[in-house]
């Protein structure tokens, strides 16, 4: 008797379900073992709250310190006035895991998985649960991009990534100029700005003249650090060197010009684009190095988080330095639609070398 056997193959979405969970899991044991840091996630429920009794946080008379989301941001944030940061958390860890199982970067959720107890527990923000979100949401948007269903997705997709847009707008940007997709441009425009559009001129004003706290103590992206010359100067570079997919460009644009920084998540989005298994005990001993930096004692009578902040910038920096040179020395990405801006330069020189020999 001979017995056959037959080969069952793991589907993409099988393995993102799988991701969802092993993250989720993770996550909310890693939330019952470290104190998770609320300050943050407090600020936002106290913003939100404002909106939904109809008051400006924004406005003169009415504004209250410490928050800086857009006004379309209450569409999305209002589940924070019946839920808790640890579950937050756990769900933005389990859509980054699912993410990162879906297009198999591992040496992204290894660089993860080393800094985890850092830059989210002590975040303790929705960075994650945003720009994880999102990006699940536009690659379902993107598999039935001619449907009606599949424009609803990318346009709460924007939506989400948009309440994060020093990071979130650098990747809808990319994927709409990449995709073509003025349709979901113009549906977001319509349900996200319009309606909120009172709201919008104090928001800009506070976002100018009075800065998140965190993003004037540490320098988080190039340009903050070293000012938009040297960041332009750095992105463009980027562009330039390899083929990208939209996300991958986004992280390393966010990085390198977004005037206030997100934690974490423009170094590992950079790392998506790294492929190769050999870069993962790289990235792990470099950034639980640079991890152990930051493990400092102040001098007796020096506040710890004024003492932290510049060994926070150099842990920011050179995490994400090393992330943005991993991803410009890795292959081409792979696939349809990449931005491929190095190849549309040498189209042009070469259409000026032919003009000129002619």
């Amino acid at each position: 008797m001979v017995t056959q056997y037959t080969s069952t193959r793991v589907t993409d979405g099988q393995r993102a379900i799988l991701g969802f969970a092993l993250g989720f899991v993770t996550m909310l044991a890693a939330t019952h073992v470290f104190l998770v840091n609320s300050f943050d996630f407090e600020n936002m429920q106290r913003g939100v709250r404002l909106l939904m009794a109809g008051v400006n946080p924004w406005d003169v008379a009415t504004r209250i310190p410490n928050y800086y989301n857009p006004p379309h941001s209450i569409v999305f944030l209002w589940p924070m006035l019946i839920t808790s940061p640890r579950l937050l958390l756990s769900v933005g860890t389990a859509c980054l895991f699912a993410f990162t199982f879906y297009q198999r970067t591992w040496v992204a959720l290894a660089w993860f998985a080393t800094n985890t107890a850092l830059w989210v527990i002590a975040a303790g923000g929705i960075d994650m649960l945003l720009i994880g979100g999102g990006l699940l949401l536009l690659i379902a948007g993107d598999r039935t991009y001619a449907t009606k269903r599949g424009l609803a997705l990318r346009v709460l997709a924007y939506g989400i990534l948009l309440v994060k847009p020093q990071g979130g707008l650098f990747v809808a940007v990319l994927y709409v100029l990449s995709r073509r997709d003025w349709k979901g441009a113009g549906f977001s425009v319509l349900l996200f700005v319009l309606p909120f559009l009172p709201l919008y001129p104090s928001w800009i004003r506070v976002i100018l003249l009075d800065p998140p706290l965190g993003q004037t103590e540490a320098a988080h992206t190039l340009w903050q650090a070293f000012g938009f010359p040297v960041a332009a100067l750095i992105a463009l570079g980027a562009l330039t060197a390899r083929k990208w997919q939209y996300w991958e460009l986004g992280g390393a644009l966010a990085g390198s010009l977004a005037p206030y920084g997100m934690v974490g998540i423009p170094s590992f989005l950079a790392l998506t684009a790294v492929k190769s298994p050999k870069a993962i005990p790289v990235v792990v001993i470099w950034s639980a190095a640079l991890a152990a930096i930051t493990w400092v004692a102040p001098p007796e009578g020096v506040d710890y988080y004024d003492y932290l902040q510049p060994f926070m910038t150099v842990f920011h920096l050179s995490m994400f330095g090393l992330a943005l040179t991993l991803a410009c020395l890795a292959p081409d990405a792979e696939g349809s639609n990449l931005i491929a801006v190095s190849a549309l330069v040498r189209r042009i020189m070469a259409q000026l070398s032919r003009e000129r020999a002619g």
